[in-house]
């Protein structure tokens, strides 16, 4: 059987890129669950492995994420997601792409807590990264492509050129 690439968790602070890896595969049903769960528990290292003398040796794939989720989870409610997507600007020294990824981070946290319909998503993005893009000059060269219909990743794109 073939054994899935995880990638290595050690630092708490980037558990949510890490879980979302998982579900991508655990979602693809590519792996058998006793070799995904098996390779999961290989890539858990240095503080976050504690978390395994809290499950019996048994535990599934579901709930090592589960316990994972509760210790190191991002714990803002709904409201303080909204609060933060309402008060994001773009940086001083952040640059186009990352503060599209920070406002993409916010809304996509802000879904799954259940505050916003994933099918206002695209107009939430797409308003709050032109209006609160820090050059005014590049602001006013894009205001036509924020104006059409074009997608959030489109915007994104020419802003950056």
């Amino acid at each position: 059987m073939i054994k899935p690439n995880i990638p290595k968790f050690s630092n708490p602070n980037q558990f949510n890129e890490w879980k979302v890896e998982i579900e991508s595969i655990r979602e693809s049903n590519i792996y058998h669950k006793e070799i995904l769960r098996q390779a999961i528990r290989n890539a858990i290292s240095g503080k976050p492995r504690k978390v395994f003398t809290t499950l019996r040796p048994t535990a599934t794939s579901e709930e090592i994420l589960q316990t994972l989720e509760s210790n190191y989870g991002d714990i803002k409610s709904g409201e303080k997601l909204m609060k933060e997507y309402y008060n994001a600007q773009q940086e001083k020294d952040e640059d186009i792409s990352a503060w599209g990824i920070r406002l993409e981070e916010i809304i996509q946290k802000a879904i799954n807590r259940g505050e916003i319909q994933t099918c206002r998503k695209e107009r939430m993005l797409k308003a709050r990264f032109w209006k609160h893009l820090r050059n005014v000059k590049l602001k006013n060269a894009t205001r036509l492509f924020f104006e059409s219909s074009i997608t959030f990743e489109e915007l994104k794109r020419k802003v950056r050129r």
